[in-house]
């Protein structure tokens, strides 16, 4: 498992705020899951198909409103959850899809500290939230994404184009030929203390 210890400032004055206010309501982090469905649990083909579909491996991933970048479904942790209880109940709010979770692939332990403008204030401590990446297997459903958060969802056979740092760092050991070059957490959050 990969650990990250990572301190960012916010450069938005509001966001560093309303998040605040949600830590103080019992916002802790995240939990999101590299949800994976085998050959044997794709559905069946229909009679105008041909036979030889490949049906192999494939790994769940979905695209946010606005976003460009295809990242992992999952999202935060609400009050009295575990991590594991979030990221099933988020995997199913955005994706419809059903999964178990087997293992954690990253924890990020991250602090997020005011914008300077306002780092004086006496009110203004930094904000330490805890995202807990895991892998999952697919248990049972079929891709309806949530319109109001996401674009898009789709089991994936080969990386696209363009993910998150966090698909790209799972993506290197999922599948056999894919190579990155670089580290794409620095490349994309900046340093981190790892």
């Amino acid at each position: 498992m990969h650990v990250q210890d990572v301190t960012r400032e916010f450069d938005d004055e509001g966001a560093y705020r309303d998040l605040r206010e949600k830590a103080r309501e019992g916002y802790t982090g995240s939990g999101y899951a590299w949800v994976v469905r085998e050959p044997d649990q794709a559905a069946a083909l229909t009679e105008s198909m041909p036979d030889d579909v490949d049906d192999g491996r494939r790994a769940l991933m979905i695209l946010g409103r606005g976003g460009t970048r295809w990242g992992v479904p999952g999202g935060g942790r609400e009050y009295g959850e575990t991590y594991e209880e979030a990221t099933r109940r988020e995997v199913r709010e955005e994706t419809s899809i059903e999964c178990e979770l087997t293992g954690l692939f990253l924890l990020r332990d991250l602090t997020l500290t005011p914008p300077g403008e306002i780092a004086s204030e006496t009110d203004t401590p930094a904000i330490h939230t805890l995202w807990a990446f895991f892998d999952a297997a697919y248990v049972d459903g079929r891709i309806a994404i949530q319109p109001g958060e996401l674009n898009g969802g789709a089991w994936f056979a080969a990386p696209p184009d363009e993910m998150y740092p966090e698909n790209v760092h799972r993506a290197t050991d999922f599948w056999d030929d894919y190579e990155y070059d670089g580290d794409p957490f620095e490349e994309f959050y900046g340093d981190a203390d790892e």
